[in-house]
């Protein structure tokens, strides 16, 4: 409101242009009245003329209300009469636009896809995305790396159990609220609602009368001012303009080629190491299979020969045969002689390896490689081909070699055979052979 001083004269109801629309009052002072008898001195010392209302551009109806008052108060009324209140403007919120997405979410190189391990930057385009706080890619919350008012840049999550595929993308405001998504299909919307807006009519009227009475008193001159305003309702949203549904921004995961270079190259290490196991299994089953036949040779051989010396070819040691025999058998199953355990049927005889318990337990404790000491205790990993030694007296030396032939497991524990020369057997328990002599036994595993 402001204070307008205008003569009384120019107060008109013509069409008012202002290039302003606000509530206003005027003053009119020292006004005196030039029509006949009303210019007796009624009106003293300070006079205003009051006149209060809305004035919007362009010609329109003008809203007013029209009071007249002197120092003493309004002419007409008591001094008691309360004062016209004046016309107070009324503010009204402005509505704060929601954020609203107006592209697919897009990578760098056009796409709406991106690897299943995540980092792919993405970008959204839309009005008032400032307000941008979060993202979610599938359930998934992504990286919100910057957010301007039509821009917002993402860093993708990786996909959950870095599976394939396409899933939802949600973006939410500060205060957990879905943002809104202008599906590109249906057309781009305005961003924002219209503010409501609202016009006044008012219809004004100020009645003024004179007193008939042609007293020689004065009457006083009163007016009875009468304002009625009617506001306008906002204006309606069309659908054009209306807030749309979230339509769902998605982001396709493709299978990151990383991934799948190195699943391709622990594809090829495991097909390598499947090889490797397969072909030493075979190795080992050929080998096993070997040794099969190398024992059973070596069996084959004990078995056929415990009675029938092989003379024609091994000779014969009187009374001290049982190293001199198996050995033969080990030659049956593949050894080869060497220098320290030898026969030379031309004549070079026997060495002491082959000929002696005591010489052939040294000789295999310096070949490892051809066999390993095994004790009576440890007689449950004794198989059968192995050799067994005993010690009759229990004087450390050896007494009497021979072959194992057979191997019986059983739950009272384990049963050994033997077959040899020099008290021929084939089949010997171990146990009945130590039993009452106070000597002990011994075996070596063959490899």
């Amino acid at each position: 409101m402001f204070l307008w001083k205008v003569p009384f004269p120019q107060i008109r109801n013509d069409c008012v242009r202002p290039a302003f629309s606000r509530v206003t009052r005027h003053v009119l002072e020292n006004f005196t009245p030039s029509r006949g008898k009303h210019r007796a001195g009624s009106l003293q010392n300070d006079r205003r003329f009051v006149v209060g209302g809305s004035i919007l551009a362009g010609c329109t109806a003008v809203a007013i209300s029209l009071s007249v008052a002197t120092g003493a108060g309004a002419i007409g009324a008591s001094a008691d009469e309360p004062a016209i209140p004046a016309v107070a403007a009324i503010d009204r919120p402005v509505a704060q636009p929601d954020p609203i997405v107006r592209s697919s979410i897009i990578a760098e190189d056009g796409a709406s896809a991106g690897p299943v391990t995540g980092g792919t930057v993405v970008t959204v385009t839309g009005d008032d995305l400032s307000k941008v706080a979060t993202v979610s890619f599938g359930g998934n919350p992504g990286t919100v790396t910057s957010a301007t008012a039509d821009t917002v840049t993402i860093t993708t999550p990786p996909a959950t159990d870095l599976a394939t595929g396409t899933v939802a993308v949600e973006l939410f405001d500060i205060a957990g609220k879905a943002v809104k998504v202008d599906d590109a299909s249906l057309g781009t919307a305005d961003a924002t609602a219209p503010a409501a807006a609202a016009t006044a009519s008012a219809t004004a009227s100020a009645t003024a009368s004179a007193p008939a009475s042609t007293s020689a008193s004065a009457s006083a001159w009163a007016a009875t001012p009468t304002a009625t305003a009617t506001p306008v309702s906002p204006t309606k949203l069309t659908p054009a303009l209306r807030a749309t549904s979230t339509a769902a921004l998605t982001f396709n995961y493709l299978p990151d080629p990383k991934i799948a270079a190195q699943a391709a190259a622990d594809a090829a290490a495991a097909q390598a190491a499947a090889d490797a196991a397969a072909a030493q299994a075979a190795a080992d089953a050929a080998a096993a299979a070997a040794q099969a036949n190398a024992v059973a040779a070596q069996t084959d051989y004990v078995l056929a020969h415990w009675q029938d010396y092989n003379t024609a070819a091994y000779g014969s040691i009187s009374g001290n045969d049982c190293v001199n025999f198996t050995s033969q058998g080990l030659i049956a199953r593949g050894w080869t002689m060497d220098a320290e355990w030898s026969y030379d049927g031309t004549g070079g005889g026997y060495s002491a390896a082959w000929s002696s318990s005591t010489a052939f337990a040294s000789y295999l404790s310096n070949h490892p490689e051809r066999a390993t000491a095994i004790s009576d205790a440890q007689r449950d990993q004794v198989k059968v081909g192995d050799i067994v030694q005993f010690d009759w007296d229990n004087s450390g030396d050896k007494d009497h070699t021979a072959t194992v032939t057979r191997v019986d497991k059983t739950a009272s524990g384990t049963q050994i055979f033997y077959g040899g020369h020099t008290n021929d057997t084939d089949f010997k328990s171990v146990d009945e052979s130590v039993s009452g002599t106070g000597g002990s036994v011994s075996y070596w595993s063959v490899a």
